[in-house]
């Protein structure tokens, strides 16, 4: 059996800002099926206040039934949804994002679980292996320099390949040099991921599936089970990775960062809905 292609956006949102069916029609349509049997995938990054795949799961989101299907579960958290007007599906991949007492950003691929924000970045890091997910690191503006890039580092020292792995992300600007972290993963053959990271603001939902990376992972045995075996592509520490999808220039870029900041401060002043990061 042929390998699959997988297009995975590493590291997606679903704030309640956002417009749903917009999301997944942008995720479908930024991430491409050069064959039928390619995969688009959304991992989800939850905040603690997001609960959108516990919601999916105890089926208290619905979707506009004469255009949207779920067309499998994957018990080991992931859920297949179908475009009916064009028979295009996108598979939802739970996952959580932490802050940690460093104030870098932790991620858990493939695991649900709630973990408290505040905690040591290596505590997080070891109570996302107990859940059995894969923790990850996102690139963040200024989250990786000084005392913070060298505690990301460190912890690349500390957890090898098959126990963390690096998210890129679009808020790198166009022209940015990529941190010398990841030709340093690569070369361990650590996954580097990249994700589009939208922010909580309206409007920010078009960019999912902007930020993207393309790779191939044996045929699946069981096409309505993804989890297990994208997680252990990704832990391989042999996947070839290609990063695709549209980059931002620095311009686009600060706009974002603007918006999201004067959406926080109307937030903490009681004039607007509530948003955090």
């Amino acid at each position: 059996m042929k390998p699959v292609r997988i297009h995975l956006d590493a590291h997606a949102h679903i704030y309640p800002e956002y417009d749903l069916p917009r999301l997944l029609l942008a995720a479908l349509d930024h991430m491409p099926r050069i064959e039928p049997a390619d995969l688009r995938v959304l991992c989800l990054a939850e905040r603690a206040d997001c609960f959108f795949f516990q919601a999916f799961a105890q089926d208290e989101i619905r979707l506009p039934g004469d255009r949207w299907r779920i067309v499998a579960w994957d018990s080991d958290g992931g859920v297949r949804i179908r475009h009916l007007a064009d028979h295009r599906d996108l598979w939802i991949i739970a996952g959580r994002q932490m802050v940690a007492a460093e104030r870098i950003e932790v991620c858990a691929l493939f695991s649900d679980e709630p973990i408290a924000d505040g905690q040591p970045a290596r505590e997080i890091i070891r109570a996302i292996l107990a859940a059995g997910g894969l923790p990850a690191l996102p690139w963040a503006p200024g989250k990786w320099l000084g005392p913070r890039g060298r505690l990301v580092q460190a912890l690349t020292r500390e957890f090898s390949p098959d126990r963390l792995v690096l998210i890129d992300s679009s808020l790198r600007p166009r022209g940015w040099p990529a941190p010398r972290l990841y030709a340093a993963a690569r070369r361990q053959g650590r996954a580097v991921l990249s994700g589009s990271d939208p922010l909580p603001v309206p409007g920010e939902e078009r960019l999912a599936g902007s930020c993207h990376c393309t790779f191939s992972i044996p045929a699946l045995e069981d096409p309505t089970r993804l989890v297990a075996p994208l997680k252990a592509a990704l832990t391989s520490g042999s996947l070839a990775i290609r990063h695709s999808g549209a980059s931002f220039g620095p311009l686009a870029v600060w706009h974002r960062l603007r918006g999201n900041a004067r959406a926080k401060a109307a937030c903490e002043s009681g004039t607007g809905p509530h948003i955090t990061t």
